[in-house]
């Protein structure tokens, strides 16, 4: 009897782990990125990659033993409860009060100690935060739900006393690049090739983030001016007509001819 349970429980075993969980993560827009548009210190930024990231983000690491039912689904439930509850991959997306709402939440976690999981930090010990460093980041925490109170609710975009900002090369490169694309001539009729000059628009979006080395006042300066580029390039990249597409296109080179007007290079 013992014999045939054991052989049962082992095919069950084997047959569930068939049933393979989805670890593709969905794309990153770095543009709506917590730690890219709240630009924190080092010390911050590391606390946040090993201890949140991995469940409130669209940057899941999977572990070995991801691999393996039924471990795989508690994981990936955890991934998603994660992601349903905070998203710092989406922190753009997020309306002012919901910012707010959030913050509170995590401060009020941490300090409760329920925040990071105990099940996640046993088999991540890079992920337990002692308790001088969740004073530290509570308090960065808390730092910046006030800042975001105190600022204007629409923080407008403006010269450095009426200076251009400085913008690291790569950056005035990135635009300049843009501009280009936008300027090339379509030859072909129809809307694919608009909807295609959207796509790269959106690469080259990307590659400017990537690539940002400003801090500070240019930095928040440099997101208030890109931010709208990113509803911009989605519209030309989903246009519906060429002659939709056409205006588009021209709104898009009106808004990148301002950079000259705000930053220059360092």
């Amino acid at each position: 009897m013992k014999k045939k349970i054991g052989s049962s429980l082992l095919i069950i075993v084997i047959v569930i782990q068939f049933f393979r969980i989805d670890k593709t993560n969905p794309e990153v827009t770095i543009a709506n990125d917590f730690i890219e548009m709240t630009n924190p210190p080092e010390e911050i930024t590391s606390m946040l990659k090993s201890s949140c990231y991995d469940c409130h983000s669209n940057e899941s690491n999977y572990p070995w033993y991801s691999n393996v039912a039924p471990i795989s689904w508690w994981v990936k439930d955890h991934i998603d409860e994660g992601r349903d509850e905070l998203n710092f991959s989406e922190w753009g997306t997020f309306k002012a009060k919901r910012k707010d709402h959030k913050l509170e939440e995590a401060v009020e976690m941490l300090e409760e100690g329920e925040m990071p999981l105990n099940e996640y930090t046993w088999t991540h010990s890079e992920a337990k935060l002692t308790v001088e460093q969740k004073s530290v980041l509570v308090d960065w925490l808390k730092e910046t739900r006030k800042a975001a109170k105190e600022k204007k609710k629409e923080k407008t975009l403006q010269l450095n006393d009426g200076e251009k900002w400085l913008s690291n090369p790569e950056t005035t490169a990135g635009i300049e690049r843009m501009i280009a694309l936008i300027n090339e001539e379509v030859k072909e009729d129809g809307i694919l090739p608009y909807q295609l000059k959207g796509e790269a628009l959106n690469a080259e979006m990307k590659i400017i983030f990537s690539k940002c080395t400003m801090h500070g006042e240019a930095h928040e300066q440099l997101h208030l001016f890109l931010i709208p580029l990113v509803k911009e390039f989605r519209q030309l990249e989903e246009a519906e007509s060429k002659e939709e597409a056409i205006v588009q296109q021209e709104n898009i080179l009106s808004y990148l001819n301002k950079y000259a007007t705000y930053f220059e290079s360092e």
